[in-house]
């Protein structure tokens, strides 16, 4: 059978297998023995109890329900599989990690997932990973766009601890304020005695310049949503053509390459 961790690249399986390594040895160097396998997607973790249930509440109902003497437990749909299973299991441990703005996202949705809240400890992944959104993730652009794309990979997740339609606003906010000075700008030009057709479309193509890149990496319901939110913002929608054209390029070179993709495959496939 093929797991998650056989499938992923070369590279990351080794950096993810030693890291999980690394774990392990800390686990068993307080001499304790396992009381419990943690299967995620493939890859099985021997840990403790007590460091678990007394942080996650889903670990804990799902032991409780467990027959005695059992003491393996199967979860298949934790958010980021194993590698974000192994980031609740530090916390709960007290190993030291990052979060950062590429894993906080899933940081986030695994506290969500395993139900790691207050009421099981004050301070808890929830709260901790809540902190480092509100402080530092959404606090720029650049950081509500990159937690944003992470975020499409638990969708499901995401969007129930709300951190999809924050970002979105962010985003939001961010371009429309930062468009709408530009625009100002463009009218003092025209009042100065400057040709204001020309001057507005100087500024308003330097303001697609350093955002539209960003957007288009996006997926095209989440790009949707945040045009949306840009125009209930009072975002002008006649200036989204240039960013419409973006994403349009972008989704047919895709679509190229899909289809050169294909034909190699189809065409090896009859030799």
């Amino acid at each position: 059978m093929v797991t998650t961790l056989d499938m992923m690249p070369a590279k990351k399986k080794e950096l993810m297998s030693h890291a999980m390594k690394r774990t392990s040895e800390w686990i068993f160097s307080q001499e304790i023995l396992s009381d419990v396998t943690i299967h995620v997607q493939g890859v099985s973790f021997s840990l403790h109890k007590f460091p678990l249930v007394s942080k996650c509440g889903y670990i804990r109902k799902l032991i409780l329900n467990t027959k005695e003497g059992d003491h393996a437990v199967k979860i298949n749909d934790v958010p980021g599989g194993p590698e974000g299973f192994e980031l609740a299991a530090k916390f709960c441990y007290g190993i030291n990690f990052e979060l950062t703005i590429e894993n906080i996202a899933m940081a986030r949705c695994v506290a969500e997932f395993l139900e790691m809240t207050e009421e099981y400890l004050v301070g808890n992944l929830v709260s901790r990973t809540e902190a480092y959104i509100n402080e530092v993730g959404l606090n720029s652009f650049a950081g509500a766009i990159s937690i944003l794309q992470w975020s499409e990979r638990y969708l499901l997740v995401s969007e129930n601890v709300k951190l999809v339609i924050r970002c979105v606003d962010t985003i939001a906010f961010t371009v429309t304020k930062e468009s709408q000075f530009c625009l100002s700008a463009s009218a003092e030009c025209s009042s100065d005695g400057l040709d204001s057709s020309s001057s507005s479309l100087f500024h308003l193509k330097e303001v697609v310049d350093w955002w539209a890149e960003d957007l288009v990496l996006l997926s095209i319901h989440t790009f949707q949503r945040v045009l949306l939110a840009m125009i209930s913002r009072g975002f002008n929608k006649y200036a989204l053509r240039p960013i419409l054209m973006l994403y349009a390029r972008k989704c047919l070179q895709d679509l190229v390459k899909l289809s050169y993709y294909l034909c190699f495959v189809i065409g090896h496939s009859f030799d």
